[in-house]
């Protein structure tokens, strides 16, 4: 059994990298069983969410462990989050119109669907097994990937509710809710992502991989017979056509004086990134508190919080800088940025290009407030995206074959890998 079971600090993500290191060769054979405590998975979702540690290095140390083919499935895993990553920054729009379906649906659903809604996302379905899952994400903020799929095609194609509310509830609720892959996995389920392919819970997949005993009280089980779940036909609401890949640098140009740098969820590994040269700038530290929906989960919130603090304590450290400025949960975002960068005399704030969520939302008022006061807002992205994000046009097995020639995964522990 893995230890700390959600790290949420760099050092607690790299030692459970390590515990996990044995067990990474049997991960395409067990990772599907769904059990107490989740042996067979790595438990790293949430710092890779939030890049206390990156899907390179990741990938780095256990290829570096395992022959290439032992690890084959786990290797596809992490790239996965990739290309969910790079499928959404080529089409930001789906995000928009998700965002903006959930909102829609709060204010026109009919109370019914609305009441049921509730209702099964706080585990009262009456079908004890997905309210089981359903208290576990409430409690710990996680789920196992296989119980994540048959919940949500619980929702959609048995109880028949909205898409869109489930993914907000999951976004809501889970420590590695990440706009991508939570958003295009669920559009998976339902339909969408792939034309012509849905994902149906059935009775038989849960006896197969589910703990027994999760099974043992059988209120409900009758409803997710075989026979009995039929697909809903989902409407697409969104457009998907592909946008080109926005140019974003991959280097910091210009001067380095007088700079901020803007730390933020969505990368909480500023010191090993094309800004990790910086020295002495203004640390200027935005949390989910003051960026997200205010619904969003307490056990969520807390983890953020513990994440955030590990990441100004690096940050000082790295940047030789005083403790971070935070914005007041008062202000908007772009004014507390601002007033912070006025103060410290700042004449550019420099950060890690967030992906596309809210914080990415928020980037053009951010950049209109600091050009009216005569202030360069400057982002940068890591190579490693820029180079497999724009692969990601087409389907994930297309990707895959390009990041599987392209990709050299090198012995040295210490080598990064290196995008051809």
């Amino acid at each position: 059994m893995l230890t700390n079971p959600h790290p949420s600090t760099r050092g607690e993500a790299l030692a459970r990298l390590e515990e996990f290191l044995p067990m990474a060769g049997s991960y395409g054979r067990d990772r599907n069983a769904v059990l107490p405590g989740h042996p067979n998975v790595s438990r790293l979702s949430a710092a890779l969410r939030s890049r206390l540690i990156t899907e390179e290095e990741v990938l780095r140390r256990v290829l570096a462990v395992h022959p290439f083919p032992a690890v084959e499935k786990f290797v596809q895993e992490v790239v996965w989050r990739t290309y969910w990553k790079g499928w959404l920054e080529l089409r930001p729009q789906v995000w928009t119109n998700y965002r903006e379906r959930v909102v829609w649906l709060r204010q026109n659903a009919p109370e019914p669907v609305l009441r049921r809604a509730e209702e099964v996302a706080a585990g009262r379905s009456g079908v004890a097994v997905m309210d089981r899952f359903a208290r576990e994400l409430l409690t710990t903020g996680y789920l196992h990937n296989h119980a994540r799929m048959w919940w949500a095609s619980f929702w959609i194609h048995v109880e028949r509710l909205p898409w869109e509310l489930g993914a907000d509830f999951f976004f809501r609720h889970l420590l590695d809710a990440d706009p991508a892959s939570n958003t295009l996995s669920w559009r998976w389920v339902a339909g969408l992502q792939t034309p012509g392919k849905v994902y149906l819970i059935r009775r038989s997949n849960l006896e197969r991989f589910a703990d027994p005993s999760w099974l043992d009280d059988t209120s409900g089980l009758g409803r997710l017979d075989d026979s009995r779940v039929v697909a809903v036909a989902v409407e697409e609401h969104a457009d998907t056509k592909v946008r080109p890949l926005p140019v974003v640098p991959e280097e910091l140009h210009g001067p380095t004086d007088a700079l901020g740098l803007w730390l933020h969820d969505e990368d909480g590994l500023p010191e090993r990134s094309p800004l990790g040269h910086l020295k002495r700038p203004t640390l200027m530290a935005t949390t989910l508190e003051s960026e997200a929906d205010p619904s969003m989960s307490l056990v969520v919130r807390a983890w953020r919080a513990r994440a955030g603090a590990d990441v100004r304590v690096r940050a000082e450290s790295q940047f030789q800088s005083g403790a971070p400025m935070e914005p007041s949960a008062e202000q908007p975002l772009a004014e507390s940025l601002v007033q912070s960068a006025r103060l410290h005399g700042c004449q550019r704030l420099v950060g890690l290009a967030p992906a596309v969520g809210p914080i990415s939302d928020q980037v053009g008022g951010i950049r209109r407030r600091f050009e009216a006061q005569g202030i360069e807002l400057v982002l940068v992205r890591r190579r490693w995206d820029s180079a497999l994000w724009a692969w990601a046009h087409r389907g994930f097995f297309p990707f895959w074959e390009k990041v599987h020639a392209r990709l050299k995964f090198q012995s040295d522990p210490d080598a990064s890998i290196r995008v051809l």
